[in-house]
């Protein structure tokens, strides 16, 4: 899927539209007709770090967090032997059944959820001194540093910027004619903003994955970290 230039979304509203907005005003109309089409184009990254009095400073990329795990897998308190006689504790054999799994979803990781919250950039924590890895989606950006966009978003977002400039002439000059225009463009705009959040196109891979979610029949239990996308 071609990624495009945010700007993009700003000649499309002068080239349908007739409308030149200046920078600023465009790009605060526009991030908010992002944010509200909520589509956003992500790369998935990891990062490790070492949790010190109890707090954790996040990359600066950081958008949405996927997962914050602790070193080893969660297990119960009973403790089995091995087929070869050796005395195993259930931290050991399931660490090393994590070890013998072959690559999976880039969502999942190794290790057992850890309770936190999260206050800007940092990450709290209950514990202290310790080690979590850290799976997050960071924004894809265009050489500007603003979100790249498909197409369908840069459609959704010039028709908002238009709705939210005529809606505003309106209030102004409390004109009946350019009421119902603005009126007319967030019409547009809802009917947009719903067909930018549907995939342009789903792969094969896509739809084994959703399939494989529907179909899987996994429970989860009490006080064990649940994987979901394996």
């Amino acid at each position: 899927m071609e990624q495009r230039k945010f700007y993009e979304a700003k000649s499309h509203l002068f080239e349908f539209y007739g409308i030149d907005m200046d920078d600023d005003t465009f790009e605060t109309y526009a991030l908010h007709a992002w944010d509200k089409i909520n589509n956003k184009s992500y790369r998935l990254y990891t990062f490790s770090g070492r949790v010190k009095n109890n707090k954790l400073e996040l990359p600066c990329n950081v958008d949405i967090i996927e997962s914050v795990q602790g070193l080893g897998e969660s297990v119960g308190t009973t403790n089995v032997v091995s087929s070869i006689g050796a005395y195993n504790t259930s931290s050991f054999i399931e660490d090393n059944i994590e070890d013998l799994k072959s690559p999976g979803s880039p969502f999942y990781g190794k290790g057992h959820y850890i309770d936190y919250s999260r206050s800007g950039n940092v990450l709290y924590f209950t514990g202290n001194d310790f080690t979590v890895n850290i799976l997050y989606k960071g924004i894809v950006a265009d050489e500007d540093g603003l979100p790249s966009l498909n197409y369908k978003e840069i459609e959704a977002i010039a028709k908002y910027c238009a709705a939210v400039d005529m809606t505003k002439k309106a209030y102004i000059t409390k004109d009946q004619a350019t009421m119902q225009m603005g009126q007319m463009l967030n019409q547009e705009w809802l009917r947009a903003c719903a067909d930018a959040r549907t995939p342009i196109y789903l792969t094969q891979n896509d739809m084994d994955t959703i399939l494989n979610i529907q179909t899987s029949w996994d429970r989860k239990r009490f006080g064990l970290s649940y994987k979901v996308l394996r």
